[in-house]
């Protein structure tokens, strides 16, 4: 016996649903740029409006394969983030890095348990929605970070690395919390017992593959571009060149994702350091296309593993897997549910505390120490701020990790949160999710690339 799937013609309303989806997502993405400088909002607004909250458009199968095919963009989103850093930036900023996180984490968890006296929630249950409002969205950081959103590259400087490292720490952290959840609402006896393990295996793997990625990259990954961008054949093709680098970038890409989930963190953190080992050969190699640029050779430049993303990678993820990502982010938000009036006022109270939370992350560029080279050149600590008010405004947003955990203390067999603790949560979620995009666009076109004033660029 064989079988196979029935190939059948898609239904004219079929069709007319899923083109206009898709269109819809690139253009109300692109009126929100332009306008609110934030383009995730005007898609999750489509999201909202064609899947489930509301019109209910989109068929369930279809909400699934969106689903998985927005977090396929959102991975790729993560390892462009790690791609276009600098991996000298990421190592020196790690201290920084690390207390921005950990502000970003407790702080919000802290300020969660005020939900006892205002909203009745018991102290499991408030620890619940702090480790769902803990996360930091890493499709959100890394859209703000994007050239497109604010005129200017902010990947390579060192507020942007500080940035983006502290929201993947956050990332990982979420994962550990989303495990103790899961395991906190099972019925079982054991479900306590594998905590402690759990929670030790996500650490371990976590340090164990950032340790591993560097002699990996540095004896085994760098010797072999290096070898493969100086074959004869290499030259003598363009487009087979570039397939090349993609090629290496495809493998080195799934592999880390593969070790990172199976081992038992989060795919997200594979992705990232994934892009991080492709931007250190990128920094380091010493390849044709730097001997062809002194030469003022452009068409051997092109040649690069970051040039190659971007011409063969980044239209698709521009037009197709970013837009479905933010789209399939709108249909799971409890749209409706949310308009009930002790909902909406405790809610927006709980958003309020959350967005100080984050924003509070901000403050470490303020009073981190300075090198004596960067404190000579300007004028005390004060400079910073603009960049202070930047980084907390783009920790701000939840998105995608905030509605998983919450959902994942929802939907537990033994739930952590009830249905109007689980709306209120979403509330802070949504909030922070639209303040933080809009905040950062108005610093950006008031401030420009003053945001990198006192040693941040």
């Amino acid at each position: 016996m064989w079988s196979s799937f029935t190939y059948h013609e898609p239904s004219i309303v079929q069709l007319l649903i899923l083109s206009s989806w898709i269109y819809l997502l690139n253009l109300f993405g692109w009126i929100s740029r332009h306008i609110l400088s934030a383009q995730l909002l005007g898609q999750i607004l489509i999201g909202i409006i064609y899947g489930t909250p509301l019109a209910g458009w989109l068929e369930e199968s279809w909400e699934e394969a969106f689903v998985a095919l927005g977090y396929v963009g959102l991975l790729l989103i993560v390892f462009e983030g790690g791609l276009s850093s600098s991996f000298s930036n990421v190592i020196s900023l790690l201290p920084l890095s690390l207390c921005i996180a950990l502000t970003g984490i407790l702080l919000p968890i802290s300020l969660s348990f005020i939900l006892i006296p205002l909203a009745s929630f018991s102290a499991l249950h408030a620890f619940a929605a702090g480790a769902a409002l803990s996360s930091t969205s890493l499709g959100t950081s890394l859209s703000v970070l994007n050239p497109a959103s604010v005129g200017f590259d902010l990947r390579q400087s060192k507020l942007g690395t500080a940035l983006l490292s502290a929201a993947v720490m956050d990332d990982v952290v979420a994962f550990v919390l989303s495990s103790i959840l899961s395991n906190l609402g099972e019925t079982s006896p054991e479900g306590n017992t594998s905590i402690r393990k759990n929670v030790g295996r996500t650490v371990g793997v976590t340090i164990g593959l950032g340790i591993i990625l560097i002699p990996v990259s540095r004896f085994l990954l760098k010797p072999l571009y290096a070898k493969l961008q100086i074959t004869d054949r290499w030259k003598e093709a363009t487009w087979g060149g570039e397939s090349m680098l993609v090629g290496l970038m495809a493998v080195f890409f799934l592999s880390m994702i593969a070790a990172a989930g199976f081992a038992g963190t989060s795919p997200l953190y594979g992705a990232y350091i994934a892009g991080l080992a492709c931007a250190y050969l990128s920094d380091t190699a010493d390849t044709p296309s730097r001997l062809e640029k002194r030469k003022g050779s452009e068409e051997e430049e092109s040649h690069t593993l970051r040039s190659s993303f971007e011409r063969f990678l980044t239209p698709i993820l521009t037009y197709v897997f970013v837009p479905i990502f933010f789209g399939s982010i709108g249909y799971c938000i409890p749209f409706v549910p949310l308009w009930k009036g002790k909902i909406i006022w405790r809610g927006i109270i709980y958003a309020i505390l959350m967005c100080i939370g984050k924003l509070a992350c901000g403050l470490w560029l303020i009073f981190w120490p300075k090198s004596k080279k960067t404190t000579n050149a300007i004028s005390g600590s004060g400079s910073s701020w603009k960049g202070a008010a930047f980084l907390g405004c783009a920790m701000v947003a939840r998105g995608e990790i905030g509605l998983l955990i919450s959902q994942i203390a929802y939907n537990t067999p033994k739930p952590l949160l009830t249905e109007d603790e689980f709306l209120i949560v979403n509330w802070g979620i949504i909030v922070c999710t639209i303040v933080g995009p809009l905040s950062v666009g108005w610093i950006v076109r008031r401030s420009g690339k003053k945001i990198m004033d006192g040693g941040w660029e």
